[in-house]
């Protein structure tokens, strides 16, 4: 076979396969972390230089106070005091606690919430106590039965004046509910209630008529009484000016004019 004849034949050489090489991570996943550490390792060093610019946007000092209610008994001068000496402190550093605690000190402050509202404020929500009676001469009755002396106690006059033993107020204002209960139907207001130290009840009635119930049978002598007032005549009511119920079977009268008067009980 000549030159020409092979050069018109295509020679043929038999295909290669290309064997399969197992699959290969991309460079591009590798670059992610190392993207992502550089980012945050930048961050970090711009957050130590700037830390100052940083951390006073974040814990900015708080100068906002918002009142959540109104009060009627609590004096503003003394919450203004109080929240002078921790105002201005970071938002991060302010002592809620304490704050909290020290407001719960005033006299007409029964409960206080405090709370920090992002970036500058707080907010104040002051439950008052609820004075229900005076207690001896310069404490007041709430609602709980415990004492508390405010600065305002002398004006509260239209209260009813309970007295008693050092430790006996829950008793004697329970007694005073028990008693203005019996007495309201018939018109009348119980205004004072004292309890003596050897146990002894006496009574004030309407502003006017002072009573001396003694310390036994309370609530049946003050029936006693009820009755005889209910069976009296209106202007016979009005010249009453102290009661004696401590008698087994009557009671003893006093009318404004100065006369004594024995009653049997019916």
């Amino acid at each position: 076979m000549n030159m020409e004849t092979m050069s018109g034949i295509r020679a043929t050489r038999p295909r290669q396969v290309k064997s399969k090489r197992p699959l290969q991570p991309k460079k591009n996943i590798r670059i992610i972390p190392v993207f992502a550490g550089t980012v945050l390792l930048s961050l970090t060093v711009l957050l130590v230089m700037n830390f100052s610019s940083v951390a006073g946007f974040v814990n900015r000092p708080v100068t906002k106070v918002r009142m959540e209610n109104q009060w009627q008994q609590v004096s503003e001068q003394e919450v203004s005091r109080l929240l002078a000496a921790y105002l201005g402190a970071g938002f991060f550093n302010f002592e809620v606690a304490a704050l909290k605690e020290e407001l719960e000190t005033l006299p007409w402050v029964r409960q206080a919430e405090v709370t920090r509202l992002w970036p500058d404020s707080l907010s104040l929500n002051l439950q008052e106590e609820i004075a229900i009676a005076r207690w001896g001469e310069h404490e007041l009755l709430s609602q709980q039965g415990q004492a508390f002396s405010p600065a305002n106690a002398a004006a509260m006059s239209s209260l009813p004046r309970l007295a008693g033993p050092e430790g006996s107020q829950i008793d004697v204002m329970r007694q005073y509910q028990q008693l203005n209960e019996l007495l309201f139907p018939a018109g009348l207001r119980l205004s004072a209630l004292t309890l003596s130290e050897r146990g002894s009840w006496e009574l004030s009635v309407n502003n006017e008529i002072e009573i001396a119930a003694g310390r036994e049978k309370l609530v049946e002598r003050i029936n006693r009484f009820i009755r005889f007032y209910n069976q009296s005549p209106d202007y016979a009511k009005s010249q009453i000016a102290s009661v004696d119920l401590r008698y087994d079977n009557g009671l003893a009268v006093v009318n404004q004019l100065q006369e004594s008067t024995e009653v049997a009980a019916r």
